[in-house]
């Protein structure tokens, strides 16, 4: 069975890390990687061809190839917590939510993987 791959790349880097906690909580089989936002996220992506991206800066060429995105918005210091919104492409699943949560990150990993096994739509 194919494994999903996804590559996490967002600042602050502890909210990488929950994320990649979380997703390999609840996603045991797939195959999560962190990479600094600091390093060349688009030859990564060429590298290790991720079905999920998740970024504060998706490269262009992900977003034009079959590679599934979350990009989430870089949050601004001060003030407390704030909602933090993130663009999302799945294939047809694609939409712009307010306050992104590890459930849509997951939902477009779900997606990712019907298409992977062959159980979606092309």
């Amino acid at each position: 069975m194919p494994t999903p791959r996804v590559l996490i790349s967002i600042e602050p880097g502890m909210y990488a890390e929950a994320l990649a906690f979380s997703v390999r909580k609840h996603r045991p089989h797939a195959e999560v990687s962190l990479l600094d936002p600091s390093e060349d996220l688009a030859a990564e992506a060429r590298r290790a061809r991720p079905n999920l991206i998740v970024a504060n800066k998706v490269p262009p060429e992900a977003r034009a190839g079959a590679c599934f995105w979350v990009e989430v918005a870089v949050p601004l210091g001060g003030g407390g917590a704030k909602a933090l919104g993130a663009e999302i492409s799945a294939d047809g699943y694609s939409r712009s939510v307010a306050n992104v949560s590890t459930a849509d990150v997951l939902a477009a990993l779900d997606r990712a993987e019907e298409l992977l096994l062959g159980l979606g739509q092309p």
